[in-house]
C-alpha cells in the first residue's frame, strides 16, 4: 500500500477519488509542529539551532499517520507545491525519522497545482525528494520571524507599556498605513478652477469641451485659482468665435490583463466582491480542494498550453470566430524566483462554466470562481478596439483653446467578457462620444461654467491598495498578505471602516518608537531586499545560515543599544512625532 499525506482533508477527499485501493490519502491539517512560543526556541549562539514542538493537533495527526505507516511500503509525502508546503513534508518525515518508522519504505515527494485526475496521476508517476533549498529557505524565514518578534516585543513591551508586539513584516505594513495617515493629516487643500464650454455644431450636436489655453498660454492645474480668475477666462471665451482647429483621430488597442496571480486576485477580490484578503483566501482554498481551480498561492502569470487551448475552445464556443486570436497570448512570469513560480490561478477544467457550477457552490465560491473563470478565459480573446477623439476649438485670435477628448469602442474584444476594476487613484479614459466634425467648421457656444475645486489628499488604503503597494515594494509574498492584514488588525494597530484602513493611536505609536529606534528594520528596501535573499536560498544561490549571521549580528546590536534607555526618552521622542497628530486629537 502508498500511504499519501496531504495538508487538508477535503485535499484528502478529492484525491482519494482519483487513486486506485492500493491508496490511502491521510490529512496533516497544516504544519504538525512549530517553534514553540517560548525564549531559545532559536538558538543564535548554537549555529542558529532550532527546538521543534509538536501543536496539539499535530501529536494526533502524527498519531494517525505512524499508525498507517506500518501497512504502507511507499510513503508519499504530497503537500502543496510551495515554500511551507516542501516544509509541511520535511517536518512530517523529521517526526517519522526520529521515531524509526521509515525503514524498508520507499519516500516520495510529489506536488501537483491542479487536482485533477490527470494531474494527480501524472504527479504520483513522476516523484521527486524533498528539495532541501526550499526547506532552508522555510528555515530562515521562520527564525528570521522568531528572531523579531520575540527580541523585539520584549523592548517594545518595556518601553511602550500596553503595545502587543512587532512582526517583521507586519511593522512595515503598519508603517505604510501609518505614513499615509500623517500625510492625510498634514495635507493642505488648495483651491483651483475649470472652465468647461459646450460647443454645438452646424448640426446642432453637443460637444462638451474644457479650457486649455488662455491669453496664448497653456493652462497649468493652478493658474485659475480664484473665482475672480475663472469669471475672467470665461468673460473671455464669451467674446469669442470659435472654429473647429484639429481633429486627430487615432485607433487605439485595449489589451487584456494576465491571469490572476495570488496578490491581483485578492485586489480584484476586494474591489468586485469586497472580499478581505483573508476570505479571499480562503474561498480559493476551498475551491482549489474540490479540484475546481489550480493552487492558489503563485507569482506566475503563465498557463499550460492544455489551458490556453482550452480557453481558445470555449471563446469559439461562446463568443465566435471575431474574439478569437490567431495565435494564442503568451504572459510571461516576472517573479525572480522561478522554482516557487507555477502557473496562474485559473479553472481546472475551463468548460465547467459558472453556469454549471451555480447549484454546486455556495454564492461567495460561486462569485470567486466565475471571477477566475471570467478572468482566464478573457486573457486569451481579442483586443477591444477603440477610437480616441481629440476635438480642438479655437478662437478667432488664436489666444483660446477649448479641448473635447472622447473615445468609441468600436469593437468590444474581452472586454464581452470581463473589464477589470480600478483603484479610487486610477484616471479612467472618458467614454464620450464626439459627434463627427472637420477642421475649420465653425462652433457656437453654448453654456460656459467655471467650476470650483479643491485638491484631495491620497486616499487611505483598501485591503486592494494596500495588497498592490507591498507587492509593489516587494514586501511580503502573496501567499502572507491576508495573514500581515488580519494580524494588525487583532492587535488593534489598525481598524477598518467603509473598508479602508485607519491607524489606531497604539499602532502609531508603535510605528514612530521603531521608524526611530529600529530605523533599519522598518525600511521598504531592507524589507524587500530580505525576501530577495530567501528567493536566493530557495533557488540554492546563498546558504540560510550565512543569512541569518549576518542579519542576527546588526540586529542584537540595536536591541543592545535600545535597551537603556529609560521609558521617559521614548516618550519625548514619540511626542515630538506625533505633535501634530496630537495636537488634532486636542483641537
Amino acid at each position: 500500500m502508498k500511504l499519501v499525506i496531504v495538508e487538508s482533508p477535503a485535499k484528502a477527499k478529492t484525491i482519494n477519488k482519483y487513486l486506485g485501493s492500493d491508496y490511502k490519502v491521510l490529512a496533516s491539517f497544516g504544519h504538525i509542529r512549530d517553534l514553540p512560543s517560548k525564549d531559545g526556541s532559536v538558538s543564535p549562539d548554537q549555529d542558529f539551532a532550532m527546538t521543534w514542538e509538536l501543536s496539539a493537533g499535530g501529536k494526533k495527526r502524527l498519531s494517525d499517520i505512524v499508525t498507517a505507516v506500518k501497512d504502507a511500503d511507499t510513503i508519499v509525502l504530497a503537500s502543496d507545491p510551495d515554500r511551507e508546503g516542501e516544509a509541511i513534508a520535511w517536518h512530517i518525515l523529521e517526526e517519522l525519522t526520529a521515531r524509526k518508522k521509515i525503514k524498508d519504505k520507499k519516500i516520495e515527494r510529489v506536488v501537483f497545482h491542479e487536482i485533477t485526475k490527470s494531474a494527480v496521476t501524472e504527479a504520483i508517476k513522476n516523484p521527486r525528494q524533498i528539495d532541501n533549498n526550499l526547506v532552508s529557505a522555510y528555515m530562515a524565514r521562520r527564525a528570521l520571524d522568531y528572531l523579531v518578534g520575540f527580541t523585539l516585543s520584549p523592548v517594545l513591551w518595556r518601553k511602550l507599556p500596553g503595545s502587543k508586539s512587532a512582526g517583521r513584516v507586519q511593522s512595515v505594513a503598519l508603517r505604510l498605513i501609518c505614513e499615509r495617515e500623517t500625510e492625510i493629516e498634514k495635507f493642505k487643500s488648495e483651491e483651483y478652477w475649470t472652465v468647461d464650454a459646450d460647443l454645438v455644431t452646424k448640426t446642432q450636436a453637443l460637444i462638451k469641451s474644457h479650457l486649455i489655453t488662455l491669453d496664448g498660454k497653456k493652462l497649468d492645474k493652478f493658474d485659475l485659482n480664484t473665482e475672480a480668475k475663472a469669471m475672467e477666462a470665461k468673460a473671455k471665451i464669451e467674446a469669442q468665435d470659435f472654429a473647429v482647429s484639429n481633429v486627430e483621430r487615432k485607433k487605439a488597442n485595449r489589451y487584456p490583463a494576465p491571469p490572476f496571480t495570488t496578490s491581483t486576485l485578492q485586489q480584484e477580490a476586494a474591489r468586485k466582491l469586497r472580499f478581505s484578503a483573508k476570505k479571499t483566501m480562503q474561498v480559493a482554498q476551498k475551491l482549489y480542494e474540490e479540484g475546481l481551480i489550480t493552487y492558489m498561492r503563485t507569482d506566475a502569470v503563465n498557463l499550460s498550453k492544455e489551458a490556453v487551448d482550452a480557453c481558445r475552445t470555449a471563446i469559439l464556443k461562446y463568443f465566435g470566430e471575431a474574439y478569437l486570436p490567431k495565435t494564442a497570448k503568451e504572459y510571461k512570469t516576472k517573479s525572480k524566483n522561478a522554482q516557487e513560480a507555477h502557473e496562474a490561478i485559473r479553472p481546472a477544467h475551463v468548460d465547467e462554466t459558472p453556469k454549471k457550477l451555480e447549484v454546486k457552490l455556495d454564492s461567495d465560491a460561486h462569485k470567486l470562481y466565475e471571477l477566475i473563470w471570467k478572468r482566464t478565459v478573457a486573457c486569451q480573446m481579442n483586443p477591444a478596439v477603440l477610437d480616441k477623439v481629440t476635438v480642438d476649438a479655437t478662437s478667432a485670435d488664436g489666444k483660446i483653446v477649448l479641448r473635447a477628448n472622447g473615445q468609441v469602442i468600436n469593437f468590444d474584444g474581452f472586454l464581452k467578457l470581463y473589464v477589470e476594476s480600478k483603484d479610487d487613484n486610477d484616471e479612467d479614459d472618458e467614454n464620450r462620444i464626439l459627434p463627427n466634425v472637420e477642421t475649420g467648421e465653425s462652433v457656437t457656444k453654448g453654456e460656459i461654467k467655471p467650476e470650483q475645486h479643491f485638491t484631495t489628499p491620497p486616499p487611505r488604503f483598501t485591503e486592494a491598495s494596500l495588497v498592490k503597494k507591498l507587492e509593489e515594494l516587494g514586501i511580503g509574498r502573496p501567499s502572507t498578505y491576508a495573514s500581515i492584514i488580519a494580524v494588525l488588525q487583532e492587535r488593534k494597530y489598525v481598524k477598518v471602516e467603509k473598508l479602508r484602513f485607519i491607524p489606531e493611536d497604539r499602532g502609531r505609536i508603535v510605528t514612530v518608537f521603531l521608524e526611530n529606534f529600529f530605523k533599519k528594520y522598518v525600511e521598504y528596501d531592507f524589507t524587500a531586499q530580505l525576501e530577495e535573499f530567501l528567493d536566493d536560498i530557495s533557488n540554492g544561490e546563498m546558504e540560510w545560515k550565512k543569512l541569518l549571521g549576518g542579519f542576527w549580528s546588526k540586529f542584537i546590536k540595536n536591541i543592545e543599544a535600545v535597551q537603556p534607555l529609560q521609558i521617559s526618552e521614548v516618550i519625548e521622542k514619540i511626542d515630538e512625532v506625533l505633535s501634530f497628530h496630537l495636537s488634532l486629537i486636542h483641537i
